[in-house]
């Protein structure tokens, strides 16, 4: 019997855990008679060809967390798009005008949609992407996963904390100030991690059905009670004179900037899209969700922004929901959730554990998110304000999730070191189109590749700006004492 080839080996696949120091090469073998390819050049922590739910295995005591459909996917995509953003969209239109509002929103829209719909192809591209820090390994390997991995924990958390002072607000306005303001944002801390205990997203969805039915119901009172009310009961009428909207506004670059990061925020559930599409039954149908999610909240956005705008004028607040005394609770559940399953999974990936219903395991999961919503509550304390808060979000963070990120995912699949670079070489017919063809081969990946191109340097020069507006606008508030103190027990002002 002869000695096998080289290629016939068999290579013991030790696939390294990003917790671990040592790092074991992923094995590479084709048959003889196909011209070899180079592995993929991030030395994956992990086998991202296969799902991690799916390679903890299922069973008797185990977890399937793999149940969801598209509309449910949709449900969750809509709570965390629209359940904050979609507040600030009145102060958005006072800042740009009406037709400038209009504008901006429908086309970062249209471009939101397209970035979503790559972080899906991503996805079915990479079966074992579970959330953006894998997507970093993938393209960088180890520095990719804990860049991506922090960024997405920075945000969740950021986003859990402007959510309980959204709660708070809303509570004190309802309250007329009867309770601490600090005892508000505690108890929808509190709230919000009770709700966050499921480990599955598909418990969420149905409390994300309650939260965009809502939301979107406070939305439809905040315009009836802001149309049918006499402009005497608007917030600081008659300070700023009769009340009037206009085609085009002009508050200067801080203003202007903040209103485009607050639409950027309001499209700013791309982050989450790798981990609800991973609970997926098919995760490539999550391109229905996105769908739907895009014209549904476009439209409320349109409307409730143009709506309270036209009768509100110069008036408007940030959260709207400050211009009549109707409640409304927003919670950062899935928002938070997001995070504590990147830690989670960091923790137990390869391991039944990840699927485990043990008491053990219970207890990490519970310590993981009375820990975000801990620091979530704290930042809401020591940061009291909400546009501007956004609009540092938005600049740092979300504009990447939203946009460049995908620029760069993008460019990796249709690059020489991505899957459809690897398939072309198996390919006998495509063998001469030279390694750059996923970028210039065709007409569609032209378009492609100057998107990428275009998000990439969009997303870098908003953070810049943004970062500019959202500082100065801050330093100019607290200078004229807009804000309140951290941790004070009077009502937090919007701006």
């Amino acid at each position: 019997m002869s000695l096998p080839t080289d290629n016939e080996k068999a290579v013991p696949s030790q696939p390294f855990h990003p917790l671990r120091l040592e790092r074991t090469p992923t094995p590479f073998s084709v048959p003889n008679d196909v011209t070899p390819l180079s592995p993929p050049r991030t030395k994956s922590a992990f086998n991202l060809d296969v799902d991690a739910f799916d390679a903890s295995g299922k069973g008797e005591g185990q977890i399937d967390y793999r149940t969801m459909g598209w509309v449910k996917a949709g449900a969750l995509i809509m709570a965390e798009t629209i359940a904050l953003g979609i507040l600030s969209f009145p102060s958005v239109f006072h800042r740009l005008g009406m037709f400038a509002g209009v504008f901006a929103t429908v086309a970062f829209a249209l471009l939101s949609w397209l970035t979503g719909y790559v972080l899906v192809q991503f996805k079915v591209n990479h079966p074992g992407v579970m959330n953006f820090a894998d997507a970093g390994t993938v393209v960088a390997g180890r520095r990719g996963f804990w860049l991506f991995g922090v960024m997405l924990t920075v945000k969740s958390v950021f986003i859990a904390g402007s959510h309980a002072l959204s709660g708070a607000i809303a509570l004190n306005t309802i309250s007329s100030g009867a309770v601490c303001n600090i005892a508000w944002s505690a108890i929808v801390a509190i709230i919000a991690f009770l709700l966050m205990i499921p480990r599955t997203f598909d418990k969420l969805s149905y409390i994300s059905f309650l939260s965009v039915t809502a939301i979107l119901t406070a939305c439809v009172i905040t315009m009836i009670a802001t149309g049918v009310q006499q402009p005497t009961d608007l917030p600081k009428y008659p300070s700023l004179g009769p009340v009037q909207w206009k085609a085009f506004e002009n508050h200067g670059l801080v203003d202007t900037v903040n209103a485009l990061t607050n639409i950027i925020f309001a499209y700013g559930g791309h982050v989450a899209i790798f981990s609800f599409a991973s609970e997926m039954r098919r995760p490539g149908d999550f391109k229905y969700s996105l769908a739907l999610v895009q014209i549904v909240a476009t439209l409320w956005y349109v409307v409730v922004g143009a709506t309270i705008y036209r009768f509100g004028g110069q008036y408007v607040t940030s959260p709207a929901l400050t211009m009549t005394s109707k409640p409304v609770l927003i919670s950062g559940v899935v928002a938070s959730t997001i995070a504590a399953k990147f830690i989670f999974l960091t923790l137990f990936r390869g391991t039944p554990r990840l699927t485990s219903r043990s008491a053990r395991t219970w207890a990490v999961w519970i310590g993981i998110c009375a820990a975000i919503w801990t620091v979530g509550w704290l930042i809401a304390e020591v940061i009291p304000f909400f546009s501007d808060l956004l609009s540092v979000i938005s600049s740092i963070l979300t504009v990447w999730f939203t946009y460049g990120l995908s620029g760069v995912l993008w460019l990796y699949d249709h690059g020489p070191h991505g899957p459809r670079a690897r398939k072309r070489r198996f390919k006998e017919s495509n063998a001469n189109e030279g390694k750059w063809a996923g970028y210039f081969g065709s007409g569609w990946a032209r378009a492609g590749f100057a998107m990428s191109v275009f998000v990439i340097a969009m997303s870098a020069a908003i953070m810049v700006l943004g970062m500019y507006a959202a500082i100065s606008s801050i330093a100019d508030n607290y200078k004229s004492r807009l804000y309140g103190s951290p941790f004070s027990c009077a009502g937090q002002n919007s701006v």
